[in-house]
């Protein structure tokens, strides 16, 4: 493990102190504007999607299975109204989101679940090449993806 951890680049490790305070910050009730509110999702949308091609390539199968994830799991949030108790003031064309601890599991599950995979890939364990590895792992970053995706259309929901 001590391997793994001393051959990590250090802009990994920039990289994961980022994500927390991103995450800490979710943590706060916050006023926020639309292009603000977006970025967050979008980005965990990209890197998700990412994380499966540049690791299994550009093929349907994987692109649908993480597709399907991300359907469900957003269906799911849009059924969940999550976030909960969150406003729109029209007036200022702003957010008021209450805290939660959610997207910061989220953001750190698809970091500890990419750096997994980066550990994987670097070490050229086998299972890299096992179908359900590369299946699985297509459709937990579609499920994860799927949560910020339907975050953002809860509240675009709210704007109406």
């Amino acid at each position: 493990m001590l391997e793994i951890i001393t051959r990590t680049p250090i802009w990994v490790f920039v990289l994961f102190f980022v994500l927390i305070i991103i995450g800490l910050l979710q943590l706060k009730d916050r006023n926020i504007s639309l292009q603000r509110v977006t970025i967050l999702p979008v980005m965990m949308v990209f890197l998700s999607f990412y994380g499966v091609i540049s690791v299994f390539g550009l093929n349907i199968k994987t692109s649908l299975l993480w597709l399907i994830g991300l359907i469900i799991a957003t269906l799911l949030n849009l059924s969940l109204n999550l976030p909960r108790n969150s406003i729109y003031d029209k007036e200022l064309k702003t957010f008021f989101i209450k805290g939660s601890s959610i997207p910061f599991i989220l953001i750190m599950i698809i970091f500890f679940i990419k750096y997994f995979v980066g550990v994987i890939v670097s070490r050229q364990l086998p299972i890299l090449n096992e179908i359900y590895f590369i299946y699985g792992i297509s459709f937990i970053y579609g499920i994860l993806s799927g949560f910020f995706l339907g975050r953002i259309l809860v509240l675009l929901k709210l704007r109406k």
